[in-house]
């Protein structure tokens, strides 16, 4: 009996301490969502603009739905929720690890985007992987176009060779014949200043 009494015991102290906890995290939370933010003029709080990214996240899953590529694969509700969580995973979790001082704006029109282009984004990125000869064609888009690059490149440098050569020789010459004579110049005024 007495080992019981110590178990109701131990389970209410910590029943009031975890309460206390919670408490304490949600005063916190509460004062760091009220801490007003200046945008466009306004000093709103913080909660605002996290409410307006959800809804712009919605709106944009919403778009996305709508979109003939989406309508053709998966179900309404399913493609809905995919882009929801995309959109949640691309606004409050990538886009604040890549850059922490992201502005307020910023992170709304990422918010709507995401929830617009991430789930498309996504089901292009699986068709890629299931799909070799997708592979296959964007390995031959890239060696094409790093193909044309070069041979532009090569062009510009064949084209402006000439005058780059020209200039850098027209550098070593100055700076061969007019550094001696600043040199000798500046050594005749040391010698007219200590004559006088």
């Amino acid at each position: 009996m007495p080992h019981r009494m110590e178990a109701v015991e131990t389970a209410r102290a910590l029943v009031v301490s975890s309460s206390g906890t919670i408490a304490a995290v949600a005063i916190g939370l509460v004062e760091q969502l009220n801490v007003t933010h200046e945008f466009l003029n306004l000093s709103l709080p913080y909660w605002v603009f996290l409410l307006s990214m959800v809804v712009l996240n919605f709106v944009g899953s919403a778009f996305a739905t709508q979109t003939d590529y989406m309508k053709a694969n998966g179900s309404r509700i399913g493609n809905f929720f995919t882009a929801l969580s995309v959109g949640f995973f691309l606004s409050f979790v990538v886009l604040p690890t890549a850059d922490p001082d992201a502005s307020v704006g910023l992170m709304q029109i990422a918010s709507f985007i995401s929830g617009l282009c991430g789930t498309i984004l996504l089901r292009v990125i699986i068709n890629i992987m299931n799909r070799q000869d997708l592979q296959d064609a964007i390995v031959d888009l890239i060696v094409q176009q790093s193909i044309k690059f070069a041979g532009l490149v090569i062009k510009m440098v064949s084209e402006h060779a000439i005058k780059l050569i020209g200039a850098l020789l027209i550098g070593i010459i100055a700076s061969l014949t007019i550094i001696p004579d600043s040199d000798s110049n500046s050594s005749q005024q040391q010698a007219e200043v200590l004559n006088d």
